[in-house]
């Protein structure tokens, strides 16, 4: 038998039998370097996956099996994770050649393909990994969930009635059902840390220029909050890939033994209620810290509380101007004007407005919000080492629910101020879904939360919990290959 043990379990009706579905990205490249695995088998064992188990999750939806295949047989052995399976998120970053809709019912429609490589897939493919298919996203990456108009809605492994989050929803999937052990996502306002939440995974939401973006969708990033990396099962993975993909020297190891942790489990900024199970991850986080020697009480930077209001009415004035943006990166591609169809009338209706948008009032909106979050970091400053919150107000709820209204802002202010932020997975009881909780340190310290994290792991136990096994899902639904 090879790394990893043979496991036989059944996903939505779906009979697996992999011995390689659980290894994590520096196990299977370790395995390939040592020859206990080749690159064939670990890539032809993904796509199986993929084939059998994503008809009921409908997290990949560009398959690139034959471009794999192809890459696998012409690449070179030197990269520190080569022959690792990995899917890209379809938004943002491109591959040359591919297919590429961020979730648009017009792109899909034309097929259109993609003309360049971005830099951050280049540096995945650099480091080895092989791109077996692009992870799905709501339209335009817009949205807390992952249900597009036009496309399968992408199905939480845990339940599969139930929302995986969004926009990098079909990542999250994907590596909590085994598909690929890591996924690269991307994050404005929670896209990484809503879905790492809710499907009982782990990510880093970078500080701010830690690792090179592309924002997506042709939109602007007046606030410099778009930030981009990976989900995984195992923090190690994150650990060993994070310095990889920074184009910043890291930030120096070395936190007091005991951390000051503040707990944040209610909602200063809107004040809406959170779910008791999303209070009570943060409540039992906070007991695994306090058992590891931290020094934990419950408290949060107090600017938190007055910044929804200028949040709030930069909405009016700065959503039709992005949507405008992106009705016109979208026209750019298909080469004519958008049409009802190509995108969801909301979009549409909303690009519409942007004509009456004065261009000093979508300034002041940004100023806005600079001015209100400035003093949110100033709390690490008076002693505070790490904040621990809820990602959402409540645990993944059933897919077709109204997603707003169950997220709340627990994630926008650390993509404002550029901090990062740690999501990790917290076990409430034996057999129910994991529940995420965030973790926010200062400025740079993105290398001091993985290490934490990494201390976090073997104590909280996430890696032996897999989603169960759950005799019921939607139809197999068709997919298409592409080289």
């Amino acid at each position: 038998m090879r790394a990893g043990g043979k496991l036989r379990t059944r996903l939505g009706g779906v009979d697996v039998t992999d011995e390689l579905r659980w290894l994590s990205a520096v196990e299977t490249a370790e395995a390939i370097r040592a020859g206990r695995l080749s690159r064939r088998e670990v890539l032809e064992a993904a796509i199986s996956r993929i084939e059998r188990i994503d008809a009921v999750l409908s997290s990949v939806v560009i398959p690139l099996f034959d471009r794999a295949r192809d890459a696998d047989a012409a690449a070179d052995r030197d990269g520190v994770f080569a022959g690792v399976p990995i899917l890209l998120k379809d938004v943002g970053e491109e591959l040359a050649g591919t297919h590429n809709w961020a979730g648009t019912r017009g792109l899909a429609a034309s097929q259109y393909r993609s003309k360049v490589t971005t830099p951050l897939a280049q540096r995945f493919e650099e480091l080895g990994f092989v791109f077996v298919g692009k992870s799905a996203c709501p339209e335009l990456s817009a949205g807390s969930t992952t249900e597009p108009a036009g496309f399968a809605p992408t199905c939480n492994p845990w339940s599969l009635d139930r929302t995986v989050g969004g926009s990098s929803g079909g990542a999250a999937a994907a590596v909590a059902a085994g598909l690929v052990p890591v996924a690269h996502g991307s994050d404005a306002t929670g896209s990484l840390r809503f879905p790492a939440a809710h499907c009982g995974v782990v990510t880093l939401k970078p500080s701010r220029g830690r690792i090179p973006i592309t924002p997506p969708t042709g939109q602007s990033d007046p606030l410099a909050a778009w930030t981009q990396f990976a989900l995984a099962r195992d923090i190690k993975d994150l650990a060993a890939l994070f310095p990889l993909l920074s184009n910043n020297a890291p930030s120096p190891i070395g936190w007091p033994e005991s951390l000051r942790v503040g707990l944040l489990a209610h909602d200063p900024i809107i004040g809406l209620p959170v779910a008791a199970e999303c209070a009570a991850a943060v409540d039992r986080l906070g007991d695994h810290l306090s058992s590891m020697g931290h020094r934990v009480e419950m408290a949060f930077p107090p600017a938190l509380a007055t910044m929804f209001e200028p949040f709030w009415k930069a909405r009016s004035v700065v959503g039709p101007v992005v949507r405008r943006e992106q009705v016109d990166w979208m026209s750019r591609r298909l080469g004519r004007p958008c049409k009802p169809g190509d995108l969801s009338d909301e979009v549409l209706e909303l690009a519409d407005r942007a004509v009456h948008v004065d261009p000093d009032a979508v300034r002041i909106a940004y100023d806005n919000i600079r001015e209100a979050v400035a003093p949110i970091p100033a709390w690490w400053d008076q002693g505070f080492d790490v904040l621990v919150t809820p990602v959402t107000l409540q645990p993944a709820w059933p897919l077709g629910e109204d997603a707003p209204a169950r997220t709340g802002m627990f994630c926008a202010p650390f993509s404002f101020t550029g901090q990062p932020a740690l999501v990790v997975p917290v076990s409430l009881t034996g057999a129910g879904p994991p529940v995420g909780v965030q973790l926010v340190g200062r400025a740079g310290d993105d290398e001091k939360l993985l290490n934490l994290g990494a201390a976090l792991q073997p104590a909280m136990g996430w890696l032996e919990r897999r989603p169960p096994a759950s005799p019921h899902g939607p139809s197999p639904t068709e997919s298409v290959d592409e080289r």
